[in-house]
């Protein structure tokens, strides 16, 4: 992967958009303050490649300022450009878009149905996840050490880690899942054998019991057979009587019409004499009726012309809705400006009232922007306090990196001179007396002693030296705060002062027209001084209706006398049609009575017929005997017979399922056997997949190509000074002949054998680097993936001038193999050795950014 351009917005400490272009830079460094946002750049690329930075939540990403977060990455690979958009937004889910430029130069789409989709195709064009990226392309800030720094006993996990064998961890939980499930399938099969042999024991007894039961269905069908024809024999006798019954029947029929017949001409007779007396009642009253229809009609002809004096009344009164109507409109009006212009004034008292708070708080938040900016203009002096630190304790480290090589030699000295024996000086050849060899010890010795205090208390400074960078850099992240607490109170200084310019000019404005307004509407309303025309012209149409002498009430009395003498003229209809049909109604209750006493005759007869009968056939019933329940016996036995015959079938079947189960069986033990060698096979897999299997030899064949790669990073390190070796195996102190696994990391100097942590933090940041440039390499070429570019987060403070040009010319040494190496320092004379620069800043808006070519 070949980075070409990076854009970000948003993300982390850069609020506002920036772009770097990677086409032209093959070795540069990113340099600048610390917290200036140099590491940010490298978050950038992670979390637009696999949606992950150093951990972080993806809302923790975005900049504090802003609501959104975007990145978008151009890389080359295997000879195709991609482009990546991924942006998210606080409290939204994230939106990842992939492209491929073709050859005509146009960017095609390669987004998938979602972003999990789309992540899974990306790292199949990169053939690496997030883990493997970072530990092969990336020389993390923190994480150089990752490796060197674990104990011994736990390297070997780290390696497995990074080198991704992790992944023969899940085979080995695949195959022991699949190893438990033949065995839950063994335990059933052998469940099935135990049932199977089980119900082979009882043939005996089933066999037994099939005779036994075949024997009592022929009993029982025997049974049945002979109450199947006494059925027979009752069902022909009461056919006969079955005869009698319908005879009974029909004549209980007749006998309830008849009486039915009976019962309707004596209700219709009733309903008709009823007729008649509500018709003889009607036409006492016919003499009343009369004399209310004539007083109608001359009511009628009197309302009649009331309703033409009614019609121009009616007339002048619709003229008055236009004046009523303007009247209306006009007061609604006032009283509508009335309310607003109360609302208003209310308005104006709040207003200053909140004017005369903002003009109280105007002087404190004066006095707080003071306070703030008179704080943050001491950061240069710090800043320059916290360069001058950081110097002095580079160069106490470097002298004491040579005082204790010096001091090293001169123990060398002494200790030759104390074991030299004769009197040849082993040092400088020359002849030398015991007292003189004496003498010479005591001098190296109280240089030794020299060089140790000046030592000592190089580091005595040094710790004093790192307290007050640790206070320095406590007081400017203070003043980060401080920048911040600014901002908020100058922009609530502003927000304050134009309210209060907004509040004067509003309530001037109130007291110029508002307020005078508010009294002329209140005088108006109370005068009724509006609608003066409207006024005038309804009196007009008053007097005229006056003129007129319509009475309403008289009017509504008559009308309500009309309708009730209009139902007089009703009334003497009735009455006329009551005479008229009294003659037709009593030839029917005539003709009525005469049907009645014919039924009568015939349902006296009618009765007397049905009861003979009746009885009849009481006395032939009561000596047959009940079908019904010869009926029910029969189809009891045949119930019977039924499930005698459903437990012979299942008997039968329990005894022909013998020979079923026999093949079965045979089966079963051979599937058995199939599945105890399956399980067999996947304990072996199981042991194979676990970290003393296959992992264990994959780490085995890797440190070697590790180990080489290492020390050739080193030799040009150490100027061929420095090799490392990894050991596998310890021997136990308590046990000689045993030995245990581990990972030792043992290096060499001019000085012989030693375990990495004897060595100082530049010798061993040496070691870190070309171990993590190994891992990267052979990491990489496991993955499938080529290593192309190298992002370098940290390292370079530990070393001295000399570790450091060290280092500078193994990055030169290895530029060949990589398209692009990145750096990134925080050490001013530093970046000058680097042919490309990008320099970061950190602003009042966040990050910023230069490329320096």
């Amino acid at each position: 992967m070949i980075p070409s351009r990076l854009y970000l917005s948003g993300f982390l400490s850069y609020q506002d958009p920036v772009e770097v272009d990677f086409t032209p830079l093959e070795l540069a460094c990113i340099s600048g303050s610390n917290g200036a946002g140099k590491s940010s750049l490298l978050d950038a690329i992670t979390w637009a490649l696999f949606g992950e930075a150093r951990g972080r939540d993806a809302d923790a990403l975005i900049n504090n300022q802003v609501n959104s977060a975007e990145v978008i990455l151009d890389f080359d690979y295997e000879n195709n450009r991609y482009r990546i958009q991924r942006s998210k937004s606080r409290g939204k889910t994230t939106l990842l878009e992939l492209y491929v430029l073709s050859p005509e130069g146009q960017w095609r789409a390669m987004t998938e149905k979602s972003v999990r989709e789309t992540e899974n195709r990306l790292r199949s064009i990169l053939r690496m996840n997030y883990e493997t990226f970072i530990n092969a392309s990336f020389f993390l800030q923190g994480k150089a050490d990752q490796f060197t720094q674990q104990q011994p006993a736990n390297r070997k996990k780290v390696l497995t880690n990074v080198l991704g064998l992790e992944v023969w961890e899940s085979y080995r939980m695949t195959a022991a899942e699949k190893r438990r499930g033949v065995e839950y399938e063994l335990q059933v099969l052998e469940n099935q054998q135990a049932e199977i042999s089980a119900e082979l024991s009882q043939e005996k007894e089933r066999k037994a019991r099939l005779a036994e039961l075949e024997e009592q269905l022929d009993q029982l069908v025997n049974l049945r057979q002979a109450k199947e024809s006494e059925l027979i024999s009752l069902q022909r006798l009461a056919a006969s009587l079955e005869e009698q019954r319908r005879l009974v029947g029909v004549l209980k029929g007749r006998l309830d019409e008849t009486r039915g017949r009976l019962t309707q001409y004596r209700e219709q007779k009733e309903k008709l004499e009823e007729q008649r007396i509500q018709l003889m009642e009607k036409i006492r009253l016919a003499k009343d009726v009369e004399a209310a229809y004539q007083q109608w009609i001359k009511d009628r002809e009197t309302l009649a012309d009331f309703e033409k004096t009614a019609e121009k009344f009616r007339e002048i009164v619709a003229r008055r809705n236009a004046p009523l109507s303007a009247i209306q409109a006009a007061r609604s009006a006032l009283e509508q400006e009335l309310r607003t212009l109360r609302e208003n004034a209310e308005a104006m008292e709040r207003s200053e009232a909140k004017l005369a708070t903002q003009n109280q708080e105007l002087p404190l938040l004066q006095g707080e922007i003071q306070a703030l900016e008179e704080q943050i203009a001491q950061r240069k002096a710090y800043e320059a306090e916290v360069q001058s630190l950081q110097e002095m304790a580079a160069t106490m480290k470097a002298e004491n990196e040579r005082l204790k090589a010096e001091m090293h030699e001169l123990r060398g000295r002494i200790d030759q001179l104390q074991e030299m024996e004769g009197a040849i000086c082993p040092l400088c050849g020359q002849p030398l007396s015991p007292e003189e060899r004496r003498n010479l010890i005591e001098a190296l010795e109280a240089e030794g002693r020299q060089k140790g205090d000046a030592y000592r208390g190089n580091q005595a400074r040094l710790k004093e030296n790192e307290e007050k960078r640790l206070e320095l850099g406590r007081k400017l992240q203070a003043l980060e705060k401080a920048e911040g607490a600014l901002r908020i109170a100058t922009r609530e200084y502003d927000q304050v002062e134009a309210e209060i310019q907004r509040l004067q000019a509003e309530i001037t404005n109130w007291k110029n027209s508002g307020a005078k307004r508010l009294e002329e509407v209140q005088r108006i309303l109370k005068e009724e001084d509006f609608a003066l025309e409207a006024r005038e012209a309804l009196a007009e149409i008053d007097r005229e209706a006056l003129n007129l002498g319509y009475d309403a009430a008289a009017h509504e009395a008559l009308r309500q006398a009309e309708e009730l003498g209009r139902r007089s003229e009703q009334a003497l209809r009735e009455i006329e049609a009551a005479r008229a049909t009294l003659e037709p109604l009593e030839r029917q209750i005539a003709d009525l009575e005469e049907k009645i006493s014919r039924e009568a005759d015939l349902l006296s007869s009618q009765e007397k017929e049905y009861q003979e009968a009746e009885q009849k056939f009481i006395e032939d019933s009561a000596e047959l005997p009940d079908p019904e329940s010869a009926e029910a016996e029969l189809q009891a036995l045949k119930a019977k017979e039924n499930r005698l015959r459903m437990d012979v079938g299942m008997v039968r079947q329990s005894v022909a399922v013998l020979d079923v189960l026999r093949e079965r069986q045979g089966r079963l033990s051979q599937k058995r056997a199939e599945l105890a060698i399956q399980i067999n096979r996947l304990k072996i897999l199981e042991r194979a997949f676990s970290k003393d299997g296959v992992p264990a030899l994959l780490i085995e064949q890797a440190l070697p190509e590790i180990e080489d790669q290492a020390n050739a990073i080193l030799d040009r390190l150490s100027n061929g000074r420095m090799s490392v070796r990894f050991e596998t195996l310890r021997g136990l102190k308590s046990k000689k002949d045993e030995k245990r696994e581990t990972l030792d990391i043992v290096i060499s100097d001019a000085m012989g054998e030693r375990a990495y942590e004897m060595f100082s933090g530049g010798e061993a940041f040496r070691v870190n680097f070309a171990i993590r440039l190994a891992l990267s390499r052979v990491l990489a070429h496991r993955a499938g993936a080529r290593l192309q570019t190298l992002f370098i987060d940290e390292g370079f403070g530990s070393q001295d001038a000399e570790g450091r040009q060290r280092l500078l010319e193994a990055i030169n040494l290895v530029r060949s193999d990589f398209a692009k190496i990145i750096v990134i320092t925080h050490l001013e004379d530093l970046k000058e050795a680097f042919p490309s620069r990008i320099e970061v800043e950190k602003t009042v808006r966040g990050s910023r950014l230069r490329v320096v070519a």
